[in-house]
């Protein structure tokens, strides 16, 4: 008997064991994450080329967290003659582009390139020219430009580039974190690190027509130079004004759009006709929601989804 209770014993402790073995090693067999790729890093160059028009690169570089075969980059500004390159594990290719308007005035930029496996790094470069960036306030020219980041980054990087001519006027919006004058430009650099998803921020920078020819560009410098003490300031209170510009779509949120332009759908059929998983459509359904794109409604253990009208 008493050796019939220790065999007992000896398999309750192996079974105990078990359990705590795949109780530990089950999150990282089912943790996914919703992103298809990781950015590590997000760049935009701006070149202002008279007071009409703008260069505007963009440099990605993202890990693959699946497989991976096209980027899509969103404006809700016009774009322009674009072009795109893509550097895949140190092999550089011109990459095949193609633009379409998505909804309103939003228009995507799609690259596609060779796919990516998971853990493949990739870099990728677009160039185009638009207008969309440049305002007219009060007579001046204004560079404004919004974004909001989906997924978190490592690492943010915006350049600015004014020709030789221009007055910059202050303030500056946000405070550069670099300050350089050339002798055909002013350039004026702005970096964050590690942010994180739902970031947003605001660039504003205006200046005057072209200014006369003698003028002492150190004075330029001073008053941009100025523009540090208001920048910050001003920074702060502009983004508490609610803007009515559009937010940036990602290609699932395009996809659901064009599921629910034919009428709305259950938010259960949705994570069908997207083939992912639950937890990602919901996350894309509460982000799509908070942007004003669609509205979700309670009707029984689901929601019905629709178009904000």
């Amino acid at each position: 008997m008493s050796s019939l209770k220790n065999q007992k014993s000896r398999r309750g402790k192996s079974a105990l064991i078990l359990i705590l073995l795949l109780l530990f090693f089950m999150p990282l067999v089912t943790a996914q994450t919703p992103y298809d790729y990781r950015i590590n890093s997000y760049s935009l160059h701006f070149e202002v080329l008279d007071e009409n028009m703008v260069k505007e690169t963009i440099e990605v570089e993202l890990t693959a967290n699946t497989s991976l075969s096209q980027y899509v980059f969103y404006s809700d500004y016009p774009v322009e003659n674009p072009d795109a390159i893509v550097s895949i594990n140190g092999k550089t290719i011109i990459a095949n582009v193609s633009t379409n308007v998505i909804t309103g005035n939003i228009n995507a930029v799609y690259v596609n390139f060779p796919e990516l496996g998971k853990g493949d790094m990739a870099k990728i470069r677009i160039t185009f020219y638009t207008s969309g960036v440049l305002q007219d306030t009060d007579g001046k020219k204004q560079f404004a430009y919004y974004i909001k980041f989906s997924q978190p980054v490592g690492y943010f990087y915006v350049r600015l580039y004014v020709p030789r001519g221009y007055a910059v006027l202050t303030p500056i919006i946000p405070s550069p974190n670099k300050l350089e004058s050339r002798e055909n430009s002013l350039i004026l650099e702005w970096s964050r690190e590690n942010l994180r998803g739902n970031e947003e921020f605001y660039f504003i920078v205006g200046f005057s027509n072209p200014i006369k020819k003698g003028f002492d560009l150190r004075v330029l410098f001073v008053l941009v130079f100025l523009a540090f003490i208001g920048g910050f300031y001003a920074g702060m209170l502009y983004r508490e004004r609610k803007k009515g510009k559009p937010e940036i779509l990602k290609s699932d949120e395009e996809r659901v759009i064009e599921l629910l332009k034919n009428g709305p759908m259950l938010q259960s059929e949705l994570v069908k006709r997207l083939n992912v998983s639950k937890a990602k459509v919901s996350i894309l359904l509460r982000e799509m929601e908070e942007k004003g794109f669609i509205e979700r409604i309670k009707e029984g253990r689901s929601y019905l989804v629709k178009l904000r009208e």
